[in-house]
């Protein structure tokens, strides 16, 4: 039986941030696809899917699924930080690479087009700097003494 853990998302950091990560990743796809000219599109769009597939894991992992999987013996902790450090990797260059397509372009008949694709590169900045901010908060987590106090959690009043 799998318990559901309804707090995490809206009561404690993480939960907060993988949120972000799920509604920015949405923005990305929304703004950029169909990836159907340019390859720069495809690369952003696989990195975009890639990590949105990889978050939802790690977010159902969170919520319901970690006391099944804590069976495996893996540190599903370290996993997660190298998952999240790759993510902030992969988004700063499909952003910058978005940039470096779009910006210079000017067309009247694909304005709106070449927009869409500019604001998609703004909202991958947006999830780098969300998914690094994961990757320094999952760090602190992983490399916490067994001792010590866990971070603070937000409960509702």
């Amino acid at each position: 039986m799998l318990e559901l853990k309804y707090e995490y998302f809206p009561f404690t950091w993480p939960g907060r941030i993988k949120l972000l990560e799920l509604v920015f990743a949405f923005f990305c796809i929304v703004c950029s696809a169909p990836g159907e000219r340019i390859g720069t599109q495809h690369y952003f769009l696989l990195v975009v899917v890639v990590f949105l597939l990889g978050t939802i894991f790690f977010s159902l992992y969170s919520l319901c699924l970690a006391e099944p999987l804590n069976k495996l013996q893996v540190n599903w902790l370290m996993v997660e930080f190298w998952f999240t450090a790759f993510a902030a990797f992969f988004y700063f260059t499909a952003f910058i690479a978005m940039f470096a397509e779009f910006c210079p372009m000017e067309s009247e008949e694909d304005k709106i087009w070449i927009d869409a694709n500019i604001t998609a590169g703004v909202f991958g900045l947006f999830n780098f700097i969300v998914y690094s901010a994961g990757t320094y908060l999952i760090y602190v987590d992983w490399k916490l003494p067994s001792g010590a106090a866990p971070p603070v959690t937000i409960t509702p009043a």
